[in-house]
């Protein structure tokens, strides 16, 4: 049996370093890839760069790798539009345009947010905070949708900690993208960092998925 390999942009924190810790755990080799990356471990290959820049993207991503997982976000609150525009969306194509000139292109997995074709007064208040963010989201899920790479795109739901989880985890929904995005619906990075590593493997080639968790007391894809 062969082993897979992945690799993780975006792996310093948040959903990108719970993918690498998962994987890993499984006995995944995993190349993190971050400005700052976590340690090496026995499964874990850190390598830094950071996304703006095409060259170091593509020599981050020199390998035979199975899936590349794209979680970058922008933290900087109040970013210009030219700053967000640099990470979001063109930090995103470097990797893109990278793995296309190999002979076998891995899947490439794109983090993105619920609900970016619908209006929401969420986005008015993101876009206010991260200039120009509902843009570059939509804009670099179509730019991969015309790369054609194999590719899955993950639109999650307000991003929590499983720690700040009352209880135990509810289940997560996985399901087509149909939903807008609110403050209501959340899902846990770890969570999260598990139906990344699930659609990697078994969605359909193309899919956009909604992620979210499931109401406590409600059917599922509700």
């Amino acid at each position: 049996m062969t082993m897979k390999k992945f690799a993780v942009i975006g792996a310093s924190s948040g959903t990108g370093l719970e993918i690498v810790r998962l994987l890993a755990s499984r006995g995944q080799h995993v190349r993190a890839i971050s400005r700052r990356p976590p340690p090496a471990s026995e499964f874990i290959e850190p390598f830094s760069a950071d996304v703006t820049d095409g060259a170091a993207l593509t020599r981050a991503l020199d390998g035979d790798f199975d899936t590349v997982f794209f979680t970058v976000d922008i933290h900087k609150r109040f970013a210009s539009k030219q700053e967000v525009r640099a990470l979001m969306f063109d930090g995103c194509m470097n990797p893109i345009r990278a793995v296309r000139q190999y002979a076998v292109p891995p899947r490439f997995v794109l983090l993105s947010v619920i609900g970016p074709d619908q209006p929401s007064w969420v986005w008015f208040l993101l876009n206010l905070l991260k200039r120009g963010m509902r843009k570059n989201v939509i804009d670099r899920e179509a730019a991969l949708a015309d790369s054609g790479l194999d590719y899955v795109i993950a639109r999650a739901a307000r991003l929590v900690d499983a720690a700040d989880v009352i209880g135990p985890l509810p289940a997560t929904v996985v399901a087509p993208a149909t939903r807008r995005l609110d403050m209501k619906r959340t899902i846990a990075r770890s969570a999260l960092a598990e139906a990344l590593v699930s659609a990697a493997q078994t969605a359909a080639a193309g899919s956009v998925l909604d992620v979210f968790a499931e109401e406590r007391g409600a059917a599922s894809g509700t």
